[in-house]
């Protein structure tokens, strides 16, 4: 009986993108992108409680961006992944955005801080308890510059919703 040499079958799915399996050519280290290594295949199957928010958010940064993130920035973007996006998607789409707009995420003083950290609550206190569409929040946030209290914010969700004015 003759001897069949061992072959290894490597495979190619979407674990490999993620990082969710073992490499097989040792180019990565399973979970090293913050997802779990459990061989999800895909972004849908994993479940946002399962992502290593630091190691997903400080990646994702890299990618768009080109350079690692400062301290406030990383708190920043981990904050809001955790508070409100909760989806590798949104988050990334959120990143995009700031970076076509010239923003690295966190505002640039404590009172905007505040603003940022309590924009969706006064959405929703002037919309009836409605959360804001990735476009609201967009818009409302971009506004941040020239509506620089709280009070100035609200003054204006309250004028656009009553005139009917969309984003």
């Amino acid at each position: 009986m003759a001897a069949m040499p061992q072959v290894a079958l490597a495979h190619r799915s979407g674990c490999h993108n993620l990082h969710t399996c073992l490499s097989d050519t040792d180019s990565y280290v399973c979970g090293d992108l913050g997802y779990p290594c459990d061989g999800s295949t895909s972004l849908e199957a994993i479940k946002p409680s399962a992502v290593n928010v630091p190691l997903l958010v400080e990646s994702l940064f890299v990618q768009t961006f080109g350079r690692t993130p400062t301290v406030a920035e990383s708190a920043y973007w981990k904050t809001r992944f955790r508070a409100e996006k909760d989806s590798v998607y949104k988050i990334r789409r959120t990143m995009a955005w700031h970076q076509v707009n010239g923003s690295f995420g966190p505002p640039k003083s404590a009172v905007q801080s505040s603003i940022v950290k309590n924009i969706n609550s006064i959405f929703r206190l002037i919309y009836d308890g409605r959360s804001p569409t990735v476009a609201e929040n967009h818009y409302w946030l971009t506004r941040i510059k020239d509506k620089t209290t709280e009070a100035a914010l609200k003054d204006v969700m309250l004028f656009h919703k009553m005139n009917g004015i969309g984003h």
